[in-house]
């Protein structure tokens, strides 16, 4: 390589020196300098999104205090049904009535039996009941089922 540039003429040697400077700097360009600049600006993308999104929330957060608010002084009593009645509309409502083998009434509350139930359906259907309904959750027992994401399940419901 050092005889291939001895060789080559002071001229030549300029014009090579300054094509590899040029190659040099149009590599770091691509692999260091763009992507950090295409980074930067999805990042900012992002921020601006998530401040708008936060801008709204803001804005809505009373709203949802208030209805939150409601919703948690609505008891099953309040609401006039029963604990049994709550528990089938909410579960018809959540899509896993078709799951529940045996409902038992059991002092205030029910006994449930779920047979191949979604586990992310039944959790989402249980923080509804707590959340929304006012009822609580006294005992949860969950048997994995040989498919995945689907269990078997025995809870008691109880209002609190």
């Amino acid at each position: 390589m050092r005889a291939w540039w001895a060789g080559l003429a002071p001229r030549e040697r300029y014009v090579m020196a300054a094509g590899l400077a040029t190659l040099a700097l149009v590599l770091m360009w691509l692999v260091i300098w763009e992507p950090i600049a295409e980074r930067r600006q999805a990042l900012r993308n992002e921020v601006s999104a998530l401040s708008a999104d936060l801008a709204w929330m803001q804005g809505v957060s009373d709203q949802v205090r208030r209805r939150a608010s409601q919703q948690g002084q609505t008891t099953p009593s309040a609401a006039g049904g029963s604990v049994l009645t709550l528990v089938e509309v909410s579960a018809t409502a959540a899509g896993i009535r078709s799951s529940i083998e045996r409902v038992q009434p059991e002092g205030e509350g029910a006994r449930l039996w779920f047979a191949q139930v979604s586990f992310d359906a039944l959790v989402s259907w249980l923080g509804e009941l707590e959340n929304r309904h006012g009822l609580q959750i006294s005992q949860l027992a969950v048997d994995v089922s040989s498919d995945p994401g689907v269990v078997s399940a025995r809870l008691l419901v109880e209002p609190r």
